[in-house]
């Protein structure tokens, strides 16, 4: 009996400390845009969180991305936020990632926490998204639909006046 108490003390220590390990491992969630968003306009406002890590600023340049583990710290990092072909945005604090002048259209983002080597975490923390940018909508030419489906009839019939007239007068010239 003693030594069935002492396997689920193990077993319960084992799982005790699992779940504490996940706890800390590092989590990247994005908040906004969520995946298949309409984001109105040419801007999008990148919102995340992090958990498991303290985002700092990296020593190494991106050129030598993995080349220096030697400055990796359990618990520190950055991420790399990448949209569509666009250059790699390094982004080091908790503030939202903003793009601007976004063309209109289907956008793929990925967002990854990396060591301060621009290295990926093992197992990698990454997230992609993709949302459309542009108007939801038309744009507004200034013509109130209903009132231009009341005016539909008399501009059709002025339209014809006007071929009328000048198919008369070019009979009248010949």
């Amino acid at each position: 009996m003693q030594a069935v108490r002492g396997l689920v003390a193990a077993a319960l220590l084992l799982q005790a400390a699992s779940l504490l390990a996940r706890a800390d491992s590092p989590s990247l969630t994005v908040l906004e845009p969520q995946n298949g968003a309409q984001v109105d306009g040419d801007t999008v406002t990148i919102r995340f969180e992090v958990s498991g890590v303290t985002l700092v600023p990296s020593s190494v340049p991106l050129a030598e991305a993995g080349r220096h583990p030697e400055v990796n710290r359990p618990g520190e990092g950055h991420l790399h936020f990448m949209l569509d072909l666009q250059p790699l945005v390094l982004h080091f604090d908790p503030s939202p990632q903003v793009f601007s002048n976004l063309p209109p259209g289907d956008h793929d983002l990925a967002v990854e926490l990396v060591q301060n080597d621009h290295s990926p975490l093992s197992p990698p923390v990454l997230q992609q998204i993709r949302f459309h940018s542009g108007p939801r909508t038309m744009p507004n030419t200034g013509i109130d639909p209903a009132r231009a489906r009341d005016r539909a009839p008399w501009l059709l019939l002025g339209g014809a006046l006007v071929t009328a007239a000048g198919i008369a007068l070019r009979r009248r010239r010949r």
